[in-house]
């Protein structure tokens, strides 16, 4: 059959934001008309998305054409647009026929990867794919036979898997382009027998309606054993973590931490030697809990072993020399909920609860003398956060003199205006099409994005419109109506009145005609946001303003500094006539122009919620995330520093006072270099040691705090298919801590070695390799989500079923989603 043919071209006059693709000239090969029943189809390859509005069509006689667009991402600056043009009936096209495409993007730059890219089909969609034939050579070991290898054909951002058995001849289709090609270990399913694989070729083009080759071959096997062990179920230890250790043949194995009623599951043990599972004693509250040892013999297999209440004796601690431990509560405040109280050394732990209120409580046994880790805690109660101080070690004294001195204060009412009253996240648009599907799959409660045109003031001029409000606010809309369940989803605009984020900071401080600018733009902004004022929408947008700007000042000390204020302000409120007096309060100074954000806010637009930014490099460094100095309290002291800094400018002070605080680590996936080559690659410590940073913000400044930025990018597992230049495969950590990744479990050995060898820059990461990162983290445990233990300061099993039975704010805006 004859394929259709046509011209494209690039409109006459492109720019650098806007041009379009004309095609013309419709025909079929063999020069017949183009006949359709119902639609056109084209797809075609674009440097931005675009919607249903973007296609013009021209056609004689006249009738009205409607779009369905899909638009998949191939990297950030090129997406793959597929349309269905609809018409109101048949029609044969003419070669004077025009389709005009708007594309809000660059089209100057190699235009012809966009001219070339546009196919087109009769009553179709354009079948843009080629063929992958894969030869897979045959199982290196029969228990091998009938297991997958998995293949992943990467093209930018989009990834492309397959599945081949051994032995066989797999075809696959998947839309043309260039690949990056990786393909996994081949193994059992417990990890027992496992082989290297090797694809060949790894680079690939696919050509539409053409085939391409790849062989799959497979190195040499190795055979391990696999241990299952069960932890069951302790009524009397349910709170706490159990040590497990193996050793092998007299020599330390491996260990990790599990709850009651757990499976750990162990792979890639060595194949033969003898095995035995210990779980270290527990002396909790002078009972002292002993477990017996399991041993086995290994082999290549998979092995189960369980504890439990037959496998642990208990005996009395001897508290010969024991003291009594007061425990001294100081508060101007009464609770009606016990204050859980948690002490322990390397051998004894000791628990108690005490009222929540001021007062003395002895421990209900007598303790040991000696150093004790001391666990404080928080909890909510009607939506306000409690918080116990306490020294980070106690050490007891043998003449009984010693008493634990706890301080309980209360911290921010968490339920924010404008936001749910459950712990809710968001994510940033990016304003295509699929947008609102992408969050409405996430059940996303809020959404975030960039104002204006340049995303960072537009302190060039005095914008008349902000695109960029008004269809982040109607997304917000639009994915409220297809959850359909009554939810609400708060559009959140990122706003820059000065940007300081790319340096020069004095000069952008003192642009008197760039500050009035951005001042009158955000009036915009908040004027778009009022005209969506309705019954169901009090509180029509949410602020985020100035990022950067208080990690800058107080990098530089900045509260004094003299700068304009007042009058960029004022021309900012005569070029929209808001007829309003300045405060006597605001000043020419940096302190002032927090002010003035604040003032201007509450009076143009006082429904809307916001909030101010932080960083965690405020205090003059990123790093101190990865110290691991003994007594180290570095997220409480730049916390202390942070909101020092904050109290010294008056932000939240007032009646301008914003709502909640954003508290911003770095949006990029760490196993990517836009991540790691800064400095930015967290592991299970620094992830922990961040959010501690987040919540004492929140306590010392007794403001609801967001943690923002978090990219939800996850570990890849040993089974994946990891390309050996994985940068764009945006492989993380942040998902895998914050929303728990079972499969990693508390095992390192789960991660795929390719990323783990991964080389750092030990300077300013402190570490050689991406395993040295993870292995600074021990012991960790994904199994559960970390935010369940957002309130607890020590993780414990205790915290942990405390932290499920709460309902919490924390706005969570999380790259990755839309």
């Amino acid at each position: 059959m004859s394929s259709i043919i046509r011209t494209v071209e690039v409109g006459p006059n492109p720019t650098e934001w806007y041009g379009t693709l004309v095609v013309s000239g419709i025909k079929y090969s063999d020069d017949s008309q183009v006949a359709i029943k119902e639609f056109l189809g084209i797809s075609f390859k674009s440097p931005v998305p675009v919607d249903q509005n973007a296609f013009t069509v021209a056609v004689n006689p006249w009738q009205s054409v409607t779009a369905e667009v899909i638009n998949d991402p191939i990297d950030a600056s090129t997406s793959l647009v597929t349309a269905k043009l609809n018409f109101e009936s048949s029609y044969k096209f003419n070669t004077s026929d025009t389709i005009t495409i708007g594309i809000n993007g660059d089209l100057r730059d190699n235009p012809e990867q966009y001219t070339e890219s546009v196919r087109l089909a009769a009553d179709a969609v354009p079948d843009i794919n080629g063929t992958v034939v894969i030869t897979t050579a045959a199982a290196p070991d029969p228990a091998l036979a009938s297991q997958n290898v998995t293949l992943s054909f990467a093209q930018g951002s989009r990834n492309f898997p397959a599945s081949a058995l051994p032995g066989k001849t797999t075809s696959i289709q998947i839309p043309y382009g260039e690949y990056v090609v990786a393909s996994s270990e081949l193994t059992t399913a417990d990890q027992t027998v496992v082989a290297t694989s090797e694809v060949s070729p790894t680079s690939l083009s696919v050509y539409t309606g053409e085939e391409a080759a790849v062989d799959v071959t497979f190195g040499s096997v190795q055979k391990y054993s696999a241990i299952d062990v069960s932890i069951g179920d302790f009524s009397s230890l349910e709170s706490e973590l159990f040590h497990v250790y193996l050793t092998l043949d007299g020599s330390p194995l491996t260990d990790f931490y599990s709850g009651d009623n757990e499976t750990i599951s162990l792979r890639r043990l060595p194949a033969s030697g003898t095995v035995k599972v210990s779980i270290d004693v527990i002396s909790l509250n002078n009972v002292r809990y002993e477990f017996s040892t399991k041993s086995l013999n290994l082999a290549a297999q998979l092995f189960n072993v369980t504890f439990g209440e037959s496998d642990v004796t208990t005996s009395p601690v001897d508290t010969t020399g024991f003291v009594k431990l007061p425990i001294v509560v100081k508060s101007d405040i009464t609770l009606g909920q016990d204050i859980s109280v948690r002490i322990e050394s390397d051998e004894l732990i000791y628990t108690q609860k005490v009222p929540g209120k001021a007062g003395t409580t002895p421990f209900s046994v007598v303790v040991a003398p000696g150093q004790y880790k001391v666990q404080n805690s928080s909890f909510v109660i009607d939506g306000t956060v409690y918080a116990v101080n306490s020294p980070n070690t106690l050490t007891v004294a043998s003449d009984g003199s010693t008493k634990l001195d706890l301080e309980l204060i209360q911290g921010a009412n968490l339920r924010v205006k404008g936001f749910p009253s459950f712990l809710s996240f968001g994510g940033l648009a990016d304003l295509t099409p699929n947008n609102a599907d992408d969050f409405v799959a996430a059940r996303a409660s809020s959404v975030f994005k960039y104002a204006g045109n340049d995303g960072a003031g537009d302190s060039g001029e005095f914008l008349k419109d902000d695109p960029a409000t008004k269809r982040t606010i109607e997304l917000a809309r639009d994915i409220e109506a297809k959850l359909g369940d009554g939810s609400s989803v708060l559009p959140i605009m990122i706003s820059y009145t000065v940007n300081l984020s790319l340096g020069d900071i004095y000069k952008k401080l003192q642009d008197t005609t760039g500050l009035t600018h951005s001042f009158a733009n955000l009036i915009l902004s908040l004027n778009i946001s009022n005209s969506f004022i309705d019954q169901d929408h009090p509180v029509p947008a949410g602020f985020i303003v100035n990022a950067d700007f208080l990690g800058e000042g107080q990098k530089e000390n900045l509260v004094d500094y003299a700068m304009p204020v007042r009058e960029p302000l004022q021309g900012a409120l005569d070029h929209w006539s808001v007829q309003e007096s300045i405060p006597d309060s605001i000043s020419d100074t940096f302190a002032g122009y927090t002010l003035a954000v604040n003032w201007l806010i509450r009076t143009v637009a006082p429904s809307v919620t916001f909030g101010w930014q932080v960083n965690v490099w405020g205090g003059g460094t990123s790093t101190w995330i990865y110290d691991t100095s003994a007594d180290n309290q570095q997220p409480l002291k730049q916390a202390k520093q942070t909101a020092q800094y904050i109290k010294q400018l008056g932000i939240y002070d007032g009646d301008y006072a914003p709502d909640f605080l954003a508290v911003d680590r770095f949006e990029a996936d760490d196993w990517t270099q836009r991540s790691y080559v800064p400095g930015y690659f967290y592991g299970p410590y620094e992830w922990r040691r961040y959010y501690d940073f987040v919540k004492y913000l929140g306590l010392e400044l007794q403001v609801p705090v967001t943690p923002w930025q978090i990219p939800s990018s996850h570990a890849p597992l040993v089974a994946d298919a990891v390309a050996s230049d994985f940068d764009p495969q945006h492989w993380g950590t942040g998902g895998s801590y914050l929303l728990s990744d079972a499969d990693v479990g508390s095992d390192i050995n789960n991660i795929n070695t390719t990323v783990l060898d991964l080389e750092l820059n030990a300077s300013l990461i402190q570490a050689k390799t991406a395993r040295e990162v993870w292995q600074r983290g021990e012991p960790f445990d994904l199994s559960q989500p970390a935010y369940l233990t957002f309130l607890c300061v020590v993780y414990s099993r205790s915290c942990l079923e405390e932290a499920r039975r709460l309902e919490l704010f924390r706005l969570l805006e999380m790259q990755g989603v839309g």
